[in-house]
């Protein structure tokens, strides 16, 4: 409950940013798809050898020009991570659906009829749904769980931050970028295990009313 108050409160501040006709504040929908991973040590084996995840992502993007070259970008997004670990006993997979707030700092860089950028940040995830699948080859069978978060059973946190940074470029309204973003927090509750997210993601977004 604690956790819907605080995305509904994110949500209408958006919401009400977007009936203000402050001159370089934009708003658009935005979509995507990334590749996600874990950076994951343990103790028994070291460094954990993964695949990237591919997943989708969709929500909405806000930019405020400071300057014309300086802004501030934000962003409110339904993400897909996870992760993907094959071994000689099977495959095992992970699969999380979270909500995503990047707030970043850009520089942009005329070029003709378009701009280049760059920008770089913090960034807050908040994991809502998790599900486990695991298929041993050994047994032929599939086994399935749903992840319980910060609880004792559970295996993970619901709450991740750390930073992102990336690039792109623009043509008016229509926005293209990639980013890196890297985790700061150790979501895995097992004193024994280390994991901390790994995403690679392309987004495109289409900003309402800004035609420059």
């Amino acid at each position: 409950m604690l956790i819907m108050k605080k995305i509904l409160l994110v949500t209408g501040l958006l919401l009400i940013l977007t009936t203000l006709n402050a001159q370089g504040l934009y708003f658009g929908p935005q979509i995507g798809f990334s590749q996600t991973s874990y950076i994951e040590k343990n103790d028994w084996d070291g460094t954990v050898k993964q695949s990237f995840k591919l997943g989708y992502q969709i929500g909405a993007a806000a930019e405020l020009e400071i300057m014309s070259f300086l802004y501030v970008g934000a962003a409110v997004t339904f993400f897909q991570k996870g992760n993907k670990v094959v071994d000689e006993f099977g495959t095992s997979k992970l699969n999380m659906g979270c909500i995503d707030i990047p707030i970043t700092l850009g520089y942009k860089v005329p070029i003709g009829n378009v701009s280049v950028f760059g920008n770089v940040g913090p960034y807050t995830c908040v994991a809502l749904v998790g599900k486990s699948v695991y298929h041993s080859d050994m047994m032929d069978e599939t086994f399935e769980h749903e992840v319980e978060f910060d609880s004792e059973t559970g295996y993970y946190k619901r709450f991740d931050s750390g930073l992102t940074f990336g690039g792109g470029v623009e043509f008016k309204q229509f926005q293209v970028k990639a980013n890196y973003s890297l985790g700061f927090v150790d979501v895995s509750t097992s004193e024994s295990v280390s994991m901390k997210n790994s995403v690679f993601n392309i987004t495109g977004t289409y900003f309402l009313g800004r035609n420059f």
